[in-house]
């Protein structure tokens, strides 16, 4: 925190200050890439990779399917025609992601004591779970509010009620008295759960959650992708369990509450107590092996001696969604084949002006499955370092326009044809947001729409693709989008409804943001810490 009396403190803090000044200084004036380079993302480009990526032959680039493995090898020859090396721990392109499912058996179910009885609520109607092991628990209930403990603002759910040995009822959110604060690793739900001896916790969804139950549901089924713990973890993952309608019903019911207390806390003070009523949970979990599937990850060195063992990452998901059973094929031509080819220009176009930090290519799978791609490349088996990497772009379906005479209310959110929602580049790096606001003013002068960067907003997008995985772990991002449309998640996401103008337009300005970054004479300053992911 800034006190005057440090200024007394000598010419330390004098320095500090005059390279902080030339620090924000520099972001103004930066120099541009060559003409040559800019100007190797085109139209034809775009469209010759997209014809590719997003043809009936490669049956939607489903995670398991044999066509991902397709497209891999057509992303890996470009990278390595354009001068990038495999950046895999084998030296290939293909950075094997070892996914494989998760089936939980049918009998799998909560057992719910009360003074109304005994109520009985099944695995995925009622409520869900992605723990990769099974859970066996016994025990009272209490309810905690918020589950937050942090001392450094003075707040803590956990001084009123002892949580040991108890099944505990939690809300996501924050209250409002901790609007703004960050908690440290120490403080953060789980931690601080597992560290007073909780057995597990029954987590209410946000409403928006609540609206799409039956989608969600469906998503973590019975049967359903994973990865597989970490090398690192140690001991066994907290069993948490995202709870249905009807069973929060129940909970508030048993609570002297109604459900909206749950349900809608709208970061309103909220009182831990104990629940009438005890929990038996048991859910089965069978691990079973999946088919291959991988990112495509790519290196340029950079041209520094110095600054190239630091490295910008420009990212897309190459993954959609699976072909039907009649044959009906998801080409996803928008999402992400779009934002795939947009970054396949980039690596191009880098290598024709090679910045003087190196660049990471990296094409992630499984991103429509659940981010696994990204968090593999995070949590677990790094590419490159990530104390290495200095900031991430990443591109997720850019490639729609809204029409001026277009109606349909299933398009309402598409950006119109100089539009673009731009979504992270202020939450960790206060100079990163100003060099993409410059750049964009000097060079495309699309308008920034910032509508998708509270992270609170309804439809989540800051935790929806893969920057995400990036952000919560302290590296700067910026994400680019144009809105989801009709034809989003169907079969109808087709090639021809591409404005391929407008997605020229976006790459090129992505380039160029992210050339500047790799080219700037110090290290982007992160001034700001990671937003969890509110619990769900």
């Amino acid at each position: 925190m800034y006190h005057r009396s440090s200024l007394r403190k000598g010419s330390g803090a004098v320095a500090l200050i005059v390279l902080l000044l030339a620090s924000l200084a520099s972001a103004y004036n930066l120099p541009l890439p060559p003409d040559s380079a800019t100007s190797s993302i085109t139209v034809r480009d775009l469209k010759r990779h997209l014809s590719f990526l997003a043809s009936d032959e490669l049956g939607g680039r489903f995670t398991f399917s044999p066509s991902i493995l397709i497209a891999a090898r057509y992303l890996s020859s470009q990278l390595e025609s354009y001068g990038y090396r495999g950046a895999a721990r084998d030296g290939s392109f293909f950075q094997k992601v070892p996914l494989g499912y998760r089936i939980v058996d049918k009998s799998s179910g909560i057992i719910f004591n009360s003074s109304a009885g005994k109520e009985e609520f099944r695995f995925g109607d009622d409520f869900v779970s992605e723990s990769p092991e099974d859970i066996d628990l016994n025990g009272e209930m209490v309810f905690i509010g918020y589950g937050i403990s942090s001392p450094g603002s003075n707040y803590d759910d956990f001084a009123k009620i002892d949580v040991k040995g108890k099944i505990v009822v939690m809300v996501p959110g924050a209250p409002d008295a901790l609007k703004g604060a960050a908690a440290d690793d120490d403080e953060s739900r789980i931690n601080a759960l597992r560290a007073r001896g909780a057995l597990g916790a029954l987590v209410a969804p946000p409403p928006q959650i609540l609206l799409v139950w039956d989608q969600i549901k469906g998503y973590i089924s019975q049967e359903s992708p994973s990865l597989p713990p970490r090398a690192t973890d140690s001991g066994k993952p907290f069993p948490a369990l995202l709870a249905g309608p009807k069973m929060l019903r129940a909970i508030a019911r048993s609570l002297g509450r109604d459900e909206a207390y749950l349900t809608r806390p709208a970061g309103k003070p909220l009182e831990p107590a104990r629940i009438a009523a005890t929990a038996q949970i048991k859910m089965k979990v069978e691990a079973r092996s999946a088919p291959t599937t991988g990112n495509v990850v790519g290196v340029l060195e950079g041209s520094d001696p110095k600054l190239k063992d630091e490295y910008v990452v420009f990212s897309a998901h190459y993954d959609h969604l699976k072909t039907s059973n009649a044959g009906e094929v998801y080409n996803g031509a928008d999402d992400d084949g779009s934002g795939t080819s947009a970054v396949l220009e980039i690596a191009e176009a880098l290598s024709l002006a090679r910045p003087r930090r190196s660049v990471l290519i990296i094409f992630h799978t499984g991103e429509e499955l659940g981010l696994f791609g990204s968090l593999f490349n995070t949590d677990h088996e790094p590419a490159v370092p990530l104390a290495k990497l200095v900031a991430n772009f990443n591109i997720d379906m850019i490639g729609r326009t809204r029409e001026p005479d277009n109606t349909d209310s299933r398009d309402r959110e598409l950006c119109d044809k100089d539009s673009v929602y731009v979504i992270g580049a202020d939450k960790l790096s206060t100079e990163l947001n100003r060099i993409s606001e410059e750049t964009n003013k000097e060079t495309i002068r699309m308008r920034f729409d910032y509508t998708y960067n509270d992270e609170n907003h309804p439809q989540r997008f800051y935790y929806r693709s893969d920057h995400y995985n990036y952000a919560k772990n302290g590296i700067p991002v910026i994400f680019y989008f144009t809105g989801v449309h009709r034809d989003y998640h169907r079969t109808t996401d087709d090639i021809d409804k591409i404005d391929f103008a407008k997605m020229e337009r976006i790459t090129r300005l992505v380039f160029t943001t992210g050339w500047r970054v790799a080219n700037l004479d110090h290290r982007l300053p992160v001034d700001k810490k990671p937003t969890a992911q509110p619990a769900r």
